[in-house]
């Protein structure tokens, strides 16, 4: 990729970014609003009158400030009138957009029962499902990455912890899709608008029916600790226990398909590096942070600032959004030298594929542990693997919070 474009109005550049066109080409336009105006107030009506971050060293000040906070003000962005009311609502109770102490409270919980050591106990299962899916296509030679692997991955995996049936997955994704479309305010149809209207409504059945369920019922899964774990305020409500769940599920799923999916890519048009981990398979604990680094799966986040606040030497007024191009901080030369190289080798832990301070991903261990799972079986086992060049290229969706693949044809001999 190029280290940059010619246009240098930071306007346009936004523009630029936004546009779904730019999607498998973001990180050239990225360079160049860094280079033009690393900080920049932009009047673009989809980012609200936000101010934008490119450079790694100004986010990471931002994000681990407490007063930059992901509160309820934030959730506007998602308001699009009378006909997305529901979406809207549910979204204002989303730990991520909760008020201190809320946040602090839900999130406190839910980190109790998600755990570490939940993860490391799944670990067993998601080899089996990676396993599985592979051994369903071996002997094709060839797959969609995306639709085969990537997403039917993580979805089991989640669903396995929640203790949802098998049979109710083909549901819980269909609600996921357009839960997860209706999310991305820079391509939205009206379309998209009703299915996420479905999907607030089918997961607030489901997912009320399983807490009463498992409230009668305990089993040994997530759902079950989600029901009986406790603070000085009592358990939490299914008021609280709906937006937790369907973030899980979120959070779980599709930014794991897409780092799946996007490390598949990045391996494959970079075959050096490809053939160093298929040679060292060791390489891919470390290797994976880098790959994150390269091409994130999460290019946006959102902070209201509660109070003043100063990053590099400016001060930002109380009540300003901010908005973190997490794809371009990691692009930073600052911060990594030589950005648009692929480098398995690279010290890549402090990039924010998983955000930072407060909000940090609370489930970036189990999206590690799958992310691992999947690329290290994928590149092992079919040490031919390639492009499929007699199938369409591979495209990105118009999506730009969530940055993955529409699909993702590959072949081996």
């Amino acid at each position: 990729m190029s280290a940059a474009t010619s246009n240098s109005d930071p306007e346009q550049i936004i523009a630029d970014i936004i546009d779904p066109e730019t999607r498998g080409n973001l990180y050239p336009h990225y360079h160049a609003l860094r280079e033009a105006a690393p900080i920049h107030k932009t009047h673009n009506p989809i980012l609200h009158e936000a101010w934008v971050f490119t450079r790694h060293a100004d986010a990471d000040q931002l994000l681990r400030n407490p007063k930059a906070i992901s509160d309820r003000r934030t959730t506007e962005m998602y308001n699009v009138g009378a006909g997305g009311t529901e979406y809207y609502d549910m979204m204002k109770r989303m730990l991520l957009w909760l008020d201190p102490p809320d946040h602090q409270r839900i999130r406190s919980m839910v980190a109790r029962v998600f755990t570490p050591r939940a993860v490391e106990k799944i670990k067993p299962a998601i080899n089996d499902v990676v396993t599985g899916l592979l051994d369903a296509v071996a002997d094709d030679g060839q797959m969609d990455v995306v639709s085969q692997f990537a997403y039917p991955l993580p979805v089991h995996v989640i669903c396995e912890m929640l203790g949802i049936p098998r049979s109710d997955i083909s549901d819980i994704e269909q609600w996921m899709w357009g839960f997860a479309r209706r999310g991305d305010i820079a391509a939205l149809s009206d379309e998209m608008i009703v299915n996420g209207e479905k999907a607030v409504r089918g997961f607030t059945e489901y997912f009320t029916q399983l807490a009463a369920e498992r409230r009668a019922n305990p089993g040994d899964d997530l759902m079950t600790k989600l029901v009986t774990v406790e603070d000085e305020r009592g358990p939490l409500t299914d008021h609280e226990i709906v937006p937790t769940c369907i973030i899980l599920l979120q959070a779980g799923h599709e930014t794991t398909a897409d780092i799946i999916g996007n490390a598949t890519k990045a391996l494959l048009e970079n075959p050096s590096e490809l053939e160093r981990l298929q040679a060292a398979p060791e390489l891919i604990d470390d290797g994976f942070e880098e790959l994150l680094r390269y091409d994130s799966s999460v290019q946006i986040n959102h902070r209201v600032l509660a109070a003043d606040v100063e990053v590099a030497g400016q001060t930002f007024p109380e009540g300003d959004l901010c908005v973190v191009m997490l794809g371009a901080c990691n692009r930073d030369p600052e911060a990594f030298p030589q950005p648009d190289r692929l480098d398995l080798t690279r010290d890549a832990s402090q990039h924010n594929g998983f955000g930072l301070g407060a909000y940090y991903c609370l489930g970036s261990s189990l999206a590690r542990a799958e992310a691992i799972a999947a690329l290290d079986a994928l590149v092992q086992r079919f040490p031919t693997l390639e492009l499929d060049a007699d199938k369409p290229a591979p495209v990105y969706r118009p999506t730009l919070v969530l940055h993955g693949h529409e699909h993702l044809h590959v072949r081996w001999i």
